[in-house]
């Protein structure tokens, strides 16, 4: 007699770690955002008095983690295509959930600034979620699952800030920290029973014959795949981009309501409604990319997401940028899933960590760059940062155009006999 339990856990190996992997990004970014909106006050806590200070301090320790990731995945990925992405993956979620359990024990600013560093050097489970919940996918399915798993990676996010609060209120900040190691716990758990590596046996023999490449040779010659530098490129910019709206879009509602605290409501009123709509273009999109081109599909997208941030720039009312703001997330917020799939059709499987982990890097680095795109664009005009950002959508435009002409000229050029 099976019970209801073993019923909810697919038969196929792909299956399960699609399972396995999408949950564990649920939990683990719901938990990360549990906990950040209050990372300032915590600094205070321990310690930290001037506002301004405080400021600086969570400003480090939020921006360090994600920088030390970007330098250190293409280097975790390296060892993951050697060793498997399952012992990686453990080791991901084991030093999130030590790492968040010690933060919640932090004594002085200078703990938790070590702590951070640290959990950017052995976490960085963003780098590998991809290649962990594709690596035993169908190709036709790889769109559906990269979709799926990035949906859920961006609803998480917009529920998590919501959660917290109620938690630090109910529980305070310290055990806030806690909840998060536990649910960093639980995805340790589902890796270590449900998720399994590629069986590479039979293919040892034919690797066992080629030279082993050096760790910087195998990451510079990654770039020169079909696509990789367009779509690295795409990821970098492509998340600069949604980064830039967050320290504007206030400052916009600010203009228009004279009350901060009902600014910082409809602020995040209209910071989450992007994020749902983002959630659902990237389900959306991983599902459509099984019956359409790619390519001619980011197009589409990134063609739409230009004219729309100059829309933006011109918004003459509160309405106007929230209707704008969503229209964007839904027709431009499924770019970095189309990009994703599109790097998954050149990648060779013995460099799929590698490769995920470098494309995730340039993603992390956009995510440092945005921010401050969007605060000094402010120095020339509260609307600059639309239509920079309408520019950069324009020239990838036409940078995924032209790789389509060349593709194209490239099918119809006479072959030789």
């Amino acid at each position: 007699m099976t019970s209801p339990l073993r019923n909810l856990i697919p038969h196929d190996p792909w299956k399960r770690n699609q399972l396995a992997v999408t949950v564990s990004a649920a939990f683990i970014f719901s938990g990360f955002t549990l906990i950040m909106p209050f990372v300032p006050m915590y600094v205070q806590m321990l310690g930290v008095r001037s506002q301004a200070a405080a400021a600086i301090w969570a400003g480090t320790a939020l921006g360090i983690s994600p920088l030390v990731a970007s330098l250190a995945a293409p280097v975790w990925g390296r060892i993951a295509d050697r060793y498997g992405l399952k012992i990686m993956a453990i080791r991901i979620t084991f030093a999130l959930f030590a790492i968040w359990a010690l933060t919640a024990f932090a004594q002085n600013v200078y703990h938790l600034l070590i702590l951070r560093f640290f959990l950017g050097l052995f976490g960085g489970f963003n780098a590998f979620s991809i290649s962990l919940a594709t690596q035993l996918s169908p190709q036709e399915k790889v769109g559906r699952v990269i979709g799926t798993l990035q949906a859920v990676q961006i609803s998480s996010t917009a529920v998590g800030p919501f959660v917290g609060g109620i938690l630090a209120g109910w529980i305070g900040i310290r055990h806030t920290f806690l909840v998060t190691s536990f649910l960093c716990l639980l995805s340790l758990l589902l890796f270590a029973l449900l998720y399994q590596d590629k069986d590479t046996r039979l293919a040892a023999p034919v690797a066992a014959a080629e030279p082993t490449p050096q760790p910087h040779e195998g990451l510079a010659s990654l770039m020169h795949l079909p696509d990789f530098a367009v779509v690295a490129s795409l990821l970098f910019f492509v998340t600069t981009i949604d980064r830039s709206f967050a320290p504007v879009i206030p400052l916009f509602v600010a203009d228009y309501r004279t009350d901060h605290l009902e600014a910082a409501r409809l602020s995040g009123i209209i910071l989450s409604l992007a994020a749902f709509a983002e959630s659902f273009a990237a389900w959306y999109s991983g599902k459509k990319m099984t019956r359409s081109e790619p390519k001619r599909f980011l197009l589409l997208r990134l063609g739409a997401g230009s004219l729309i941030c100059i829309g933006i720039g011109f918004a003459a009312s509160l309405m106007q940028l929230t209707g704008l703001r969503v229209l964007l997330a839904l027709l431009a917020g499924g770019t970095l899933t189309v990009a994703y799939t599109l790097a998954s059709h050149v990648i060779p499987d013995g460099h799929r960590a590698a490769a995920f982990g470098l494309l995730s890097s340039f993603a992390m680095m956009g995510g440092a760059v945005g921010p401050l795109l969007g605060g000094l664009s402010v120095l020339i005009n509260l609307r600059t940062v639309f239509f920079f950002d309408g520019v950069i959508y324009a020239g990838l435009s036409w940078a995924v155009w032209r790789s389509l002409r060349r593709e194209k000229q490239r099918n119809s050029a006479p072959k030789s006999v």
